[in-house]
């Protein structure tokens, strides 16, 4: 349990609202909670996001598995498990590939990255801020109005949308694009 005093109860989320981690640095995790509804509640389809990979048994992966979002790569020894059939390389070059999207200056190669992985959106929070500190984090936010755009940004969080990807959210308070049909016009 995050906190004893913390009621029973089915909400799988519940615990976030007060609880904190840390790995690498203190974290809040209600921001986490926060950005993970909106996700639920604006994006449309199976976008792939962007997310940081931690070490195993922690923080990492949060988004994919609250959101339901495919990413580039989940917790890696289960991923390994899984593929025993192919070289655990195809794992790695996954985990580095992430390393690299949150910590290269290099805009190619963040480009290419986007692309081979069809990444829509990327994830910026605690957990990325304190494993990928520095100038790729910059790199990131240089890129808004060129390749990106904040889709949302709450204290620590920012999820970046990439410029003509699939599954966009639509901003706060729009209709969404389905509403129509479902008043039957």
């Amino acid at each position: 349990r995050w906190s004893a005093t913390q009621p029973n109860g089915l909400d799988g989320m519940a615990y976030m609202r007060t609880a904190h981690y840390n790995d690498n640095g203190d974290m809040t995790l209600e921001y986490d909670r926060q950005a993970i509804e909106w996700l639920r509640a604006n994006v449309q389809g199976s976008p792939v996001i962007a997310e940081a990979n931690a070490g195993l048994y922690r923080w990492g992966n949060r988004i994919s598995i609250y959101t339901g979002l495919p990413t580039i790569v989940g917790w890696d020894w289960h991923q390994k498990q899984q593929r025993a059939a192919v070289s655990g390389w195809v794992v790695d070059w996954r985990l580095q590939d992430v390393r690299d999207l949150y910590t290269a200056t290099d805009l190619a190669l963040t480009r290419e990255i986007i692309a081979r992985y069809g990444v829509a959106y990327i994830y910026v929070g605690e957990l990325e801020r304190n494993y990928y500190p520095g100038p790729g984090l910059d790199k990131l936010a240089a890129m808004v109005g060129s390749e990106l755009e904040i889709a949302y940004q709450n204290g620590p969080v920012t999820i970046y949308r990439v410029l003509q990807a699939e599954g966009v959210a639509r901003a706060p308070g729009e209709t969404p694009p389905f509403a129509e049909a479902q008043d039957g016009h």
